[in-house]
């Protein structure tokens, strides 16, 4: 069992390195959202996993990732998505989709579930 453990964990690290040695920027789109009453971050999980796939469908699977990242200490209320796309023409694919109507339905999936006040975009450079 030690074996194994030491394995995967050379393994992960060999991996992390080999990343950020050859990372291009990627850009991080990030949402600031509130819970509707009554509404769990399990629920806006399910929908975001329904919006991820719908998105992949459109754009290309594993092209675009997305995360829900909430607070383990402070109002459990406020949480943020995280979409991180490889580039700006991604980003761009993905923001001309969601104008479309198909687009719409997958913003839908979170209606009555959060409402998301603001957001803004990043470039994440990575350093070696």
């Amino acid at each position: 069992m030690k074996r194994f453990l030491t394995r995967v964990t050379v393994a992960g690290a060999l991996t992390c390195l080999g990343m950020a040695a050859y990372a291009e920027p990627a850009y991080e789109e990030v949402w600031t959202c509130k819970l509707e009453e009554g509404k769990t971050i399990e629920e806006v999980q399910a929908a975001n996993s329904k919006w991820l796939a719908m998105v992949s469908k459109e754009i290309g699977k594993g092209k675009i990732r997305s995360s829900v990242v909430r607070s383990v200490v402070g109002n459990a209320d406020i949480f943020l998505f995280v979409d991180t796309y490889p580039d700006l023409a991604t980003w761009s694919a993905t923001k001309e989709f969601l104008g479309s109507d198909e687009g719409e339905a997958a913003d839908e999936l979170f209606e009555g579930i959060s409402d998301c006040s603001e957001n803004r975009l990043y470039r994440r450079d990575y350093t070696e």
